[in-house]
């Protein structure tokens, strides 16, 4: 194969994949570990980076220009409305698992952002919850990837070529779906 390969830029597209789009590119870059393309323990880290530098730009986006962002989109706030609930009982719980509540993920860093939470304490749940989420969907990724990857020969006989195909459709979905909305928060009202 001439020029890089999967081995030279997975490490780069893990980072990039899980900082843009979080669960299917960090499970892509787990059962490409798990194919011995990269080290999975070096992908795990950037990995880990990358999503912690995307929850920390919500976070900080929230702390700055949250109320503005809440005031613009209606069906954002009655999701707000519902999850102060539980996160005005217990902040820091809810901040240490926060990347566990799949689909509310972006809605617990608003929450922290516009309630001023302090950055050190932001820093220490952010760091725990980014753990959890890594070992414990790393580790799903990596055990049950055995069961796909001996399941489903197209996927064992074409495994680059799925791995490709699987993040471009991550990166289309970020740049279609995910992206217009951070667009619309980044907006300076005139």
């Amino acid at each position: 194969m001439n020029g890089l390969d999967l081995h030279d830029c997975g490490y780069l597209a893990t980072f990039v994949g899980v900082l843009m789009e979080g669960e299917i590119s960090l499970i892509t870059s787990v059962l490409g570990a798990k194919m011995g393309y990269y080290n999975l323990y070096i992908a795990m880290v950037f990995a880990f980076i990358g999503s912690w530098i995307a929850d920390w730009f919500k976070f900080i986006l929230a702390r700055y220009r949250g109320k503005k962002i809440i005031e613009k989109k209606i069906k954002l706030q009655k999701k707000i409305e519902r999850a102060t609930k539980l996160f005005d009982k217990n902040p820091y719980i809810v901040l240490s698992f926060y990347k566990l509540f799949f689909g509310a993920t972006t809605i617990i860093l608003i929450l922290a952002g516009i309630k001023n939470i302090p950055i050190w304490r932001f820093a220490i749940h952010s760091f725990i919850a980014t753990s959890i989420w890594l070992i414990l969907l790393s580790s799903l990724a990596f055990y049950c990837g055995e069961a796909l990857i001996s399941n489903f020969k197209l996927f064992t006989q074409y495994s680059l070529e799925v791995l490709s195909v699987l993040s471009i459709i991550a990166i289309i979905y970020w740049l279609y779906i995910k992206r217009p909305f951070t667009k619309q928060c980044l907006e300076i009202p005139q």
